[in-house]
Formats: structure tokens, C-alpha cells, sequence
């Protein structure tokens, strides 16, 4: 299967000093690059909107500023005339619609997208006032958590490496079924081979219904209580960070509750996530209502 590509068309000016732009088709996002001598070469006219921004340094230290604005351009001029960093590259970001990003949008963005940046090995975030907008009803913020893909990839593209460990798939579960070691020979408890079964992953489960984006996901182990959420993609985020692996989440979640010396080693997070409230079901007991396309 081939790797799924985010759609870009990227305009390279002439002009060296004109920022590169970058239109993600897919969310309708615009994206800017520039140098930070080349700050006032952004179109005021374009750019003095409500957008997150990206703020990156060249000295190998891995430090970047993620910030928000309701002025892009405006708050940019500040960040060149006193800077937080010495920061000399910079990618800012708007909604390329009709009615753009609010600010409540962009609050809840930057929340989000310094989490995912910070959770990468090597980057360092450094950021100013910490005021993550939760005011969004869930609905919004999940449609917000599908641009971080996009937002991710409009970094990667600005050269940075965006590879998180939250990233990383989980293992294939195997189950064993016994099966006829012939047609005329039927499986017995003495007579078996492996046959290799994978279970569903929570994106099946989403797109099969079986649960929803949005629903909140409990867990209590070793006295200690965490939450998630699941997203639209099938990603478990806790504390703002996407995981595609179930168990890696619930170990993450865990080990941020409680203190460095007493960290959890492992969590099966099909069995320790609850659904629902910390006594709900937990995530393993929707893989049995779960029937593949090819079962169908």
C-alpha cells in the first residue's frame, strides 16, 4: 500500500526576497515561508489575519517559537523587532476561506501544534504566553485536529524533521485459531497450526461506527488515572499529542500523571482504556463486533 500524500501546490516567486507560498488543497490552509530579513516582503494585505506561525532557528539547537496571532504580519514585525529566540526562518499559516480562522481557532491551534512539536526528539519549544483556547465546542476542535496533518507536513517542508515516537504503529496482534492440518483431518486440541489473524485497529473501529471521534477514553492502572480522546483519524491524544498506537498512548498518559522515578513500563491500552467513563468497557471488546470489508 502506498504511503497517503498531502496535497500541495507551491508558488515560487521570482523574486528571492518574496516569501514562498504553499496552498494545502486538502484543508484549505496557506502557508508562508520566508527568511526573518525578508519579514516585511509579506503582503499585508494577505497576511494581517488570525493564523499560527512557526518561528525557527539555525544554529543546530533545535529551538523553534510556535506562537498565534490575530495579525500575523503585525505580531511577526514584533517577534523581528524583539525576539523571544534568534529565530531566522519562520512559516506562518492562515485558513484560505472565505471567512479564514477566529481567534478561538487559532488559540486552540497553537495549543496543539506546539504539544506535537514539542513531543518530537531534538525540538525544543519555547514558547510566550501559554493560554491554550478550550472554549471550542468538541465538534470544532475536531474538525481543528484534522489541519495538524496538514500543518505537520507544511513544517516538514520548512525542513524540519517532524518524526515523533507517537508516530510509530502498534504491533500486529496474532491470535491463534486451530485449523484441519488436511481437508480429511478436522482440528483437534492435538492438531493445530497457527493461523496469523490480525485484529482491527482503532481507525477501523472508527470508520466502522463502532465508536466515535470525540469520545473520551478513561484509565486507572497502578492507582494512577489518565484520559484521551479519540480523534477523526483513529489517534488516541492525550495532552495534545496524537498516538496511533493504543498502548503507547496509555503508557504516555500514565507516565505524565506521575512522577519521573515511578513511571509506568508498559500498558495494554485495548484492555486498561475504558470508553466512556473510567468504568465503561474498554477498547478490546468492540475488535469482537467488528467485521472487515473482506468478512462482509
Amino acid at each position: 500500500m502506498s504511503a497517503q500524500v498531502v496535497a500541495v501546490n507551491v508558488q515560487i516567486p521570482a523574486a528571492t526576497t518574496a516569501p514562498v507560498v504553499a496552498d494545502f488543497t486538502t484543508h484549505a490552509l496557506r502557508v508562508g515561508y520566508f527568511h526573518r530579513r525578508d519579514w516585511q516582503n509579506l503582503p499585508a494585505d494577505d497576511w494581517n489575519v488570525p493564523g499560527v506561525y512557526v518561528l525557527m532557528t539555525t544554529d543546530g539547537s533545535g529551538i523553534v517559537y510556535v506562537g498565534k496571532s490575530v495579525k500575523l504580519r503585525g505580531r511577526i514585525s514584533t517577534h523581528n523587532s524583539d525576539p523571544q529566540i534568534d529565530w531566522q526562518r519562520a512559516l506562518v499559516v492562515k485558513r484560505d476561506t472565505s471567512h479564514g480562522f477566529t481567534s478561538a481557532d487559532v488559540g486552540y491551534l497553537e495549543g496543539r501544534l506546539a504539544a506535537e512539536l514539542a513531543a518530537i526528539p531534538g525540538i525544543t519549544v519555547h514558547r510566550g504566553k501559554e493560554d491554550r483556547d478550550d472554549t471550542l465546542p468538541r465538534h470544532m476542535e475536531l474538525s481543528l485536529d484534522e489541519l495538524l496533518g496538514s500543518i505537520l507536513s507544511a513544517a516538514r517542508l520548512a525542513g524540519l524533521d517532524v518524526h515523533k515516537p507517537a508516530d510509530l504503529p502498534e504491533d500486529d496482534e496474532i491470535a491463534e485459531e486451530p485449523i484441519a492440518d488436511s481437508v480429511s483431518q478436522p482440528a483437534t486440541p492435538a492438531v493445530r497450526r497457527r493461523r496469523q489473524r490480525k485484529k482491527a485497529k482503532l481507525p477501523e473501529l472508527v470508520a466502522a461506527g463502532l465508536i466515535s471521534a470525540g469520545t473520551e477514553l478513561h484509565l486507572n492502572q497502578g492507582g494512577t488515572t489518565a484520559t484521551g480522546t479519540v480523534s477523526t483519524q483513529g489517534e488516541i491524544v492525550v495532552d495534545g499529542v496524537a498516538y496511533n498506537s493504543v498502548s503507547t498512548a496509555a503508557q504516555t498518559a500514565l507516565n505524565n500523571a506521575r512522577e519521573e522515578t515511578a513511571h509506568v513500563l508498559s500498558s495494554n491500552g485495548w484492555t486498561t482504556w475504558h470508553i466512556g467513563s473510567p468504568t465503561g468497557p474498554v477498547l478490546d471488546s468492540l475488535r469482537d463486533q467488528y467485521t472487515s470489508p473482506e468478512q462482509s
